[in-house]
């Protein structure tokens, strides 16, 4: 890597975490479990002492103490921002600055991945402007909160892996990222593969790393649970699907599969007639491949699976990333698109550009004048819906 590529990695985050916060200026949320919880976190408490009923997937874990079920790390980065702001803010701020920094940081992993300079900036657009990150992003809610927090990580993870670097740094972070997405975990053995092969290393050595780097995360969460539930198990998870319809068969299920599979590829927009703003984005979500077109460029990608090693690793790390969403109860909803994809991104975005430029091992100098038309098509859609929802509520 070059002392340009970092610089233009940092100008890149700065700009786009700038125009998250302020694409956001004068939004809120109700749902500020994390900003709660960041403010418990200060007075030395791992609880809130109330349970507002909007809050309704806050538990109790002890006498007049209820605990948030999610991981902690969005809570952890909205920390510095909570003497200053009210929590349902801070939690939304914090948001807004991972999810846009973290395309500063996807460009430098990409470019480590071997993705020309235009390449790589394109990815950077795609992913903060392109793809259902933006609105989840700025809108900040606990669920979209966690997703922004833990794309930051993973892409740091993907980024050092990329360049062959130190494996227990991307446990690390890896580790970090799933403080605040568990499914992300599971990418870890095929970012060892990645990190090895780019390094010159012996796999078992890379995963070894891997996973030291990793623990003591994992270690910190186990001894979150026991402090939230007296178990090192997640129980709260268990205990919030209790008695729900969607849950019917446990929080995890093949028999969930086929409902995200219309999820990521047949849910419809509502189009409504007799307006100019004919296209209204469905509460439930929307096919990601209409979220995001340039994400069919994937499949392109698959035919050089065989030949690339980092294709190879990168597909594999996405698949794994998301194999807990695809048997989990709900597809997400409420949201934009299929935000469950947002916890493979890095991995996704890497893939659409390897479709669009990487051939026989080589890569084009630049993107396909079609990939950059699906390109716009992308930015189009989630900048349009992201404007639709946040400022004038056109969710149905």
């Amino acid at each position: 890597m070059t002392v340009s590529d970092r610089a233009a990695a940092i100008w890149i985050g700065v700009i786009a975490a700038t125009i998250y916060v302020a694409a956001g200026i004068g939004l809120a949320t109700d749902y500020d479990y994390f900003g709660r919880l960041a403010e418990a976190f200060l007075h030395g408490r791992w609880w809130l002492t109330e349970a507002p009923p909007w809050l309704n997937e806050l538990l109790s874990c002890g006498d007049g103490r209820y605990c948030v079920v999610y991981p902690p790390l969005p809570a952890i980065l909205s920390l510095p921002l909570i003497p200053f702001f009210p929590t349902a803010v801070a939690q939304v701020v914090a948001s807004r600055i991972a999810g846009g920094a973290s395309a500063g940081v996807l460009y430098y992993g990409l470019r480590a991945y071997g993705a020309p300079r235009t390449y790589a900036l394109a990815g950077a657009l795609l992913s903060a402007f392109g793809t259902t990150l933006f609105f989840s992003s700025v809108d900040g809610r606990a669920w979209f909160a966690g997703h922004s927090a833990s794309m930051l990580f993973l892409a740091l993870a993907f980024a050092v892996a990329a360049r062959g670097g130190n494996a227990m740094a991307v446990g690390a972070l890896v580790g970090l990222a799933a403080l605040a997405r568990l499914p992300v975990a599971l990418a870890a053995p095929a970012l060892a593969l990645l990190c090895a092969r780019r390094g010159g290393a012996a796999y078992g050595r890379s995963l070894a790393g891997v996973i030291a780097g990793g623990a003591p995360f994992a270690i910190l969460y186990v001894g979150y649970n026991l402090l939230r539930w007296g178990t090192p198990l997640d129980e709260g998870y268990a205990r919030l699907t209790e008695g729900d319809v969607f849950f019917n068969h446990g929080l995890f299920s093949p028999l969930y599969l086929l409902r995200h599979l219309k999820a990521i590829f047949l849910e419809p927009p509502d189009l409504v007639p007799g307006t100019p703003f004919f296209l209204r984005p469905h509460f439930i979500g929307m096919s990601l491949f209409l979220t995001t077109p340039a994400f069919l460029w994937i499949f392109l990608a698959l035919r050089e699976v065989r030949r690339d090693v980092a294709v190879a690793a990168t597909a594999a790390a996405g698949l794994l990333a998301l194999l807990p969403d695809l048997f989990h109860g709900t597809v997400g909803f409420q949201q934009f698109g299929y935000r469950f994809s947002i916890d493979a991104q890095p991995f996704l975005v890497g893939l659409a550009l390897a479709g669009d430029g990487l051939f026989r091992g080589n890569w084009r100098r630049r993107p396909t004048i079609i990939f950059v038309v699906v390109i716009v098509l992308s930015l189009a859609v989630n900048i349009y819906a992201t404007i639709a929802i946040t400022r004038f509520g056109y969710w149905q």
